[in-house]
C-alpha cells in the first residue's frame, strides 16, 4: 500500500446514529474533576455544518452526548495526524479550539457552558482543504497546519475562548513534504530544549523552531530522520513533559518509533526503535501519546485496528517492547482506520485510553490499560466502541481534564 493511500479518506456523507452508552466497569474516576467529558471533532464535510460531540465522563459512565454546533465545515477526513481537538485548561474559563479544514477555521467552545465562542480565521492564504488542519497550543499561544497551502499560522490565545491571528511561517520539508504532525514543549517543563515547536513533514524529514518569541524561528535543524534510509517516515510526535525528548511515530508497514534528544534546544539525530519483533505485528504507527507519567508510549496501528503500548524511559530516552492489543471490535466492517489517542486519567498510566475509529458509523474504542512490573496489557473494554453520533469522519479526540503536558 503506498503512502498516499495510507492517507487517504472519503468524505462520507451524514449520518445520525443511536446512542450506545458504556459500561461504567470500564471506566476510572477522574479524582477531584466535578464533571469531565470527551471530546471530539466531528469533522462534518459535504456542506454539512461542523459539529463538536461533549460525552459526560461521571460516575465511571460515559453517558449524556451533547451535539455543539461549531460552524464551519470540516475536511470529512485527512492526515492521521493533524490534531483537530485542542483543549486549554484555564482555570477561570476552560476552552475547546477545534478546526474545520474546508472553511479554514477554528472554532472556540466554553466547555463550562459548551458555547461556541467564535470561529477564527487566519490568512486568505491559509487552505485545508485536501486534509486538514492541525493543531497544537499552549496558554499563550495556538499553532495550525493548513495541509493544502503548507503554512502554519499563529494565533494569540485571547480571553473568553478567543483566537487572534497573528501570521503565518511556510515551512517545507526536505524532501518536498508539508507539516503533518506537531508538538510543543510543555509550560511545566525545565528549560533544557526551551519553547520549542517539533515538527515532522510526512516525507522522512522533521524540524524543530523556536517560538519564545510566539511566532516560529527555524533553529536550523532540519534533518531526515534515522527511518527515512528504511522508508520509515515520522509523521506523528510527542514531547515529554521535562522537554528532553521527542519521540516520533512512523508511517510504516509495521509498529517504527523514533526518540530524538532535544534538551540542547535542537534535534539530534532520531534512534529507531521497530516494535514488531517483541511486541507484534501492527500496520503502521502514526499516533503516539505518552502517558501523563510518560512511562508508557502508545502507539496507533492506524491500518490493522490495534493499539500498540511500549515502555519509554523518561531518565535515559529509550524505548522498551510493551505489548499490543487485539484487532479492536468493527474493524474492517464498522471503521477503517484508527487515528488519535488520549487517556482519561491526567496522572499514572492514564488507566483507559480513548482511540478514534474513523468509519461507517465512527466510533470511539476504549481499552483498559494494565501494567503489573515490565508487563503490560491492553484490553477493550466490554460495550467498546462507542457510537459517535454525529459523525462518519472521525480521527480527533480530545479529554478534560487534559494531560498535564
Amino acid at each position: 500500500m503506498t503512502k498516499k493511500l495510507l492517507r487517504a479518506f472519503l468524505i462520507s456523507s451524514w449520518l445520525m446514529l443511536p446512542v450506545i452508552l458504556h459500561s461504567p466497569a470500564a471506566f476510572a474516576e477522574t479524582p477531584g474533576a466535578a464533571t469531565s467529558y470527551l471530546i471530539t471533532n466531528d469533522d462534518n464535510a459535504l456542506g454539512e455544518s461542523n459539529s463538536s460531540t461533549f460525552f459526560a465522563i461521571a460516575n465511571g459512565a460515559l453517558s449524556n452526548p451533547v451535539l455543539v454546533n461549531i460552524g464551519g465545515i470540516g475536511s470529512g477526513g485527512g492526515y492521521f495526524t493533524a490534531n483537530r481537538v485542542n483543549v486549554l485548561n484555564d482555570p477561570s474559563s476552560p476552552c475547546v479550539f477545534l478546526s474545520s479544514g474546508i472553511s479554514n477555521t477554528i472554532a472556540g467552545v466554553q466547555i463550562s457552558t459548551q458555547t461556541l465562542t467564535g470561529n477564527f480565521p487566519a490568512s486568505s492564504m491559509d487552505n485545508g482543504t485536501d486534509n486538514g488542519v492541525g493543531m497544537v497550543m499552549n496558554s499563550n499561544y495556538l499553532y495550525a497546519s493548513f495541509s493544502s497551502s503548507g503554512t502554519i499560522a499563529t494565533f494569540a490565545v485571547q480571553a473568553e475562548c478567543e483566537l487572534q491571528f497573528l501570521s503565518d511561517i511556510s515551512p517545507v520539508g526536505l524532501n518536498g513534504g508539508t507539516v503533518k504532525g506537531m508538538a510543543l514543549t510543555s509550560a511545566s517543563s525545565s528549560s533544557l530544549s526551551g519553547d520549542l515547536l517539533v515538527v515532522t513533514y510526512g516525507d522522512g524529514s522533521i524540524q524543530s523552531f523556536s517560538v519564545s518569541g510566539g511566532v516560529p524561528v527555524p533553529n536550523g535543524d532540519e534533518q531526515n530522520a534515522t527511518g527515512f534510509d528504511t522508508d520509515n517516515f515520522p509523521d506523528g510526535v510527542d514531547i515529554t513533559q521535562d522537554g528532553h525528548y521527542a519521540i516520533f511515530g512512523d508511517a510504516s508497514s509495521t509498529g517504527v518509533v523514533e526518540v530524538s534528544d532535544i534538551s540542547a534546544g535542537t534535534l539530534a539525530p532520531t534512534v529507531l526503535y521497530s516494535l514488531e519483533r517483541e511486541i507484534g505485528t501492527g500496520f503502521n504507527s502514526n499516533n503516539v501519546r505518552l502517558s501523563p507519567d510518560g512511562t508508557l508510549l502508545y502507539i496507533t496501528n492506524n491500518n490493522s485496528g490495534q493499539v500498540m503500548a511500549a515502555f519509554f524511559d523518561p531518565a535515559k530516552g529509550t524505548i522498551s517492547p510493551g505489548c499490543i492489543s487485539a484487532q479492536l471490535n468493527g474493524f474492517d466492517s464498522a471503521f477503517s482506520y484508527l487515528s488519535g489517542a488520549v487517556t482519561q486519567q491526567t496522572r499514572g498510566t492514564g488507566s483507559v485510553l480513548y482511540v478514534a475509529e474513523f468509519g461507517e458509523p465512527s466510533a470511539i474504542a476504549v481499552i483498559d490499560v494494565g501494567v503489573r512490573g515490565r508487563r503490560c496489557t491492553l484490553n477493550e473494554a466490554a460495550g467498546s466502541p462507542i457510537l459517535d453520533p454525529n459523525s462518519l469522519n472521525l480521527l480527533s479526540i480530545g479529554v478534560y481534564p487534559p494531560r498535564p503536558f
